[in-house]
């Protein structure tokens, strides 16, 4: 059975083997013994082998054995094997619903939901790699949650700000040629929310926004200064400028933006603002126009005036045959008009003059005004200074002026001073010129209009200086007053004085007050003089009674119309009365008739309040104004002083006596006297006494005299200067 051998040995034939792997030959199956050889390693590195022999038919009893044992073996193992598969389908039953309904809770984003990860079996090993994936997911779905609420929290506060902010914003999307606008935006335009959402690009593509509704006159500027922008050449871009409006109006905007650029220095994006400034542009645009215009009437005033003078004196240097002219225009009694009717009546006339100019100056002529009552008018083109004295005639020409609420039309007077252009003038000394030939006219008495002579400029310096020294006259109360006396015509007894303010020039000798009293009301000065002749006059009253030891005559003073216009005139001279302690008999004011042409204005009302104290009020002039005998029962008045123009000739002309004769009974009728002024001839006095007048005031009783000799008058016993 057994057999060994070196290798190289010669060994005794053997039976065949099987080489003990895969099947066996069926031949060897059938002889007694089954014959197996196997390697068998030497000493010194040498192989031998070692073959046996195994009986088949105990190999054959063997395996009935195995397979009479192993039959119920496998049929344990397949039961176990079942048992075990029910076992497991049990468990699968109970955990598997449960993990598909957490694991659906998860895939909905319940990612705190956990798998049940129990035991060391594939599921739950499964269940924890979920579990853990799991977690990781809640861990990012927290961060992007919270990313999320920023970033909503962020554009919550960008359309807060957008919604806040007054400026409408924009961005433009330079590479994509794309570029989107905030509502506000579209407010400012006059669109609907959202309009411009998105829109084309600012510039070149078709039916771009802004080149469609630029204005024209900056679409190039705007074009161009965007480009430099884009180019990098300015630092941000910034343009102000027009864009239409929804309802085709044009409104004023200031864009500002900055662009983004990439590493080569290109913009690939753009964003900025419009703030809307068509109400500030607007304001600034009035303020200008303001600046250049006279409010009330819309001319310009004199800043633009000289601007356009100046302009037409240029046109010299390419023509040398162009000659222009400069009217300085004044409206008469302006005051007198502004303070009996109201500043709104004023206002009205100063209208209508400027409005009659307006429609009557030549094309291409302007007219200005250049201070209360004064105008200027420049004509361009004067051939000759005859042409330019008509056209200036013309236009001093006003038509009659009715004031509003009332009936009666007034008849406006204007004068003028005409100055013509000439080699090297200026604007200033040609509108200078101009002024100085209307004061010329206004000192003229009898003529509209004069042409510019240069003596009339010495004339002005003259004036000037006056103008200074009068106020210093006033400050250092360098000025006196003389009283006049009026008599009563029956017996020529001084039965009062009126106070007349007069200037002594140390250089100059008398000014006359017919020169300095129309400077006073110029310079605003007329209230200041009033008083002083008010106190001067007290003064001279009280001298005159410890003189005489005995009441002195009243002394009437002069109201001014621009003093009427006070309304605390009426305290201020019972004040200055009482302070010096006489009484309002010792005192008359006097008023031009003219001021008394409304029976509701405040002249009115300040003579009342001076009648209701026990002063006597007189009426200066009567007869020239605009009064009329059949309202002269309205008058706050107690005498009536008839105007020297009616006396003058009362002795030789009948009608004019009748006249005078009826105001005088008229008067009296009403309990009122009268005083005639400018009696200078004794049949004059006669006369006048014959129709029964009260009062007489002229030379022919006596000058006005200077406070010391009419004390001396009261002083002699003397009633008349005659």
């Amino acid at each position: 059975l057994l057999s060994a051998g070196l290798p190289g040995q010669e060994t005794p034939h053997l039976p065949d083997v099987s080489d003990g792997g895969g099947e066996i030959p069926p031949r060897l199956l059938d002889r007694p013994l089954l014959h197996v050889r196997r390697p068998l390693p030497l000493p010194r590195a040498g192989t031998g082998f070692l073959q046996f022999g195994i009986s088949n038919a105990g190999l054959s009893a063997a395996r009935q054995s195995v397979i009479r044992q192993g039959i119920p073996l496998a049929l344990a193992l397949i039961l176990a094997a079942f048992a075990l598969s029910l076992v497991i389908c049990r468990r699968l039953r109970d955990r598997l619903p449960r993990m598909l309904a957490d694991s659906e809770a998860m895939a909905g984003g319940k990612f705190e939901r956990r798998l049940p990860d129990e035991g060391h079996d594939a599921l739950a090993r499964l269940a924890r790699h979920i579990n853990t994936l799991g977690a990781a997911l809640r861990r990012y779905d927290d961060e992007l949650r919270e990313l999320t609420e920023r970033l909503a929290a962020n554009d919550d506060r960008a359309a807060l700000i957008a919604a806040g902010a007054n400026d409408g914003l924009w961005a433009w999307d330079v590479a994509g040629d794309h570029a989107r606008f905030s509502r506000r935006f579209c407010e400012i335009l006059g669109l609907p929310p959202d309009a411009l959402a998105s829109a084309s690009s600012l510039l070149e593509a078709p039916g771009a926004f802004f080149t469609e509704r630029l204005h024209p006159d900056e679409a190039a500027a705007f074009h161009d200064r965007l480009v430099e922008h884009l180019k990098g050449i300015t630092p941000h871009f910034r343009f102000e400028h027009r864009i239409r409006h929804n309802d085709g109006s044009y409104r004023w905007i200031m864009t500002h933006g900055v662009a983004r650029r990439d590493e080569r220095g290109r913009a690939v994006r753009m964003a900025g603002s419009a703030s809307d400034i068509h109400m500030s542009r607007c304001v600034e645009q009035q303020r200008q126009y303001d600046a250049m215009h006279d409010a009330l009437t819309g001319l310009p005033n004199q800043s633009l005036f000289i601007e356009h003078l100046q302009q037409a004196l240029a046109r010299r240097s390419g023509d040398a045959h162009f000659r222009c002219a400069v009217l300085a225009a004044n409206l008469e009694r302006f005051h007198l008009i502004n303070d009996s009717y109201s500043h709104t009546a004023g206002d009205h006339l100063l209208r209508h003059v400027a409005e009659h100019f307006v429609r009557n100056v030549r094309n291409g002529d302007i007219a200005a005004r250049l201070s209360a009552d004064q105008f200027a008018i420049l004509l361009h083109d004067i051939t000759a200074v005859d042409d330019a004295g008509e056209i200036a005639r013309d236009l001093l020409r006003l038509p009659d002026f009715t004031a509003p609420g009332e009936r009666q039309a007034l008849h406006l007077t204007c004068r003028g001073g005409l100055a013509i252009s000439h080699d090297d003038i200026d604007a200033a000394t040609l509108l200078r010129d101009a002024d100085s030939a209307l004061q010329a006219a206004r000192g003229s008495g009898s003529e509209t209009l004069r042409v510019f002579q240069p003596a009339m400029h010495a004339q002005m310096l003259t004036t000037l200086t006056l103008e200074t020294e009068l106020r210093n006259a006033l400050a250092e109360k360098t000025l006196s007053v003389a009283y006049q006396p009026i008599a009563r015509l029956f017996d020529r007894g001084i039965a009062s004085f009126e106070a007349l303010a007069r200037w002594q020039h140390p250089l100059r000798g008398q000014i006359p007050p017919g020169v300095f009293i129309p400077l006073a009301e110029s310079l605003d000065l007329i209230h200041e003089l009033g008083m002083f002749v008010l106190h001067r006059a007290c003064l001279d009253i009280l001298q005159w009674q410890r003189q005489t030891g005995a009441e002195s005559p009243p002394v009437s003073v002069n109201l001014s119309a621009r003093q009427l216009m006070r309304a605390s005139l009426a305290p201020e001279l019972l004040g200055i009365i009482a302070d010096h302690g006489l009484t309002p008999r010792h005192l008359r004011f006097e008023v031009t008739e003219s001021l008394l042409t409304r029976a509701d204005g405040p002249n009115i009302e300040t003579l009342h309040r001076l009648r209701d104290a026990g002063i006597a009020v007189l009426i200066d002039d009567f007869g020239t104004g605009y009064s009329a005998l059949s309202y002269l029962h309205t008058l706050p008045c107690d005498i009536i002083k008839l105007d020297g123009s009616f006396i003058g000739a009362v002795a030789t002309d009948e009608r004019l006596r009748a006249i005078v004769r009826h105001s005088i009974g008229l008067a009296h009728d009403l309990g009122m006297a009268v005083v005639a002024e400018w009696i200078e001839e004794e049949d004059q006095l006669q006369m006048l006494r014959a129709i029964g007048c009260d009062f007489g005031q002229g030379y022919l009783f006596s000058k006005p005299l200077p406070a010391d000799e009419a004390g001396q008058l009261l002083r002699g016993g003397r009633k008349s200067a005659r």
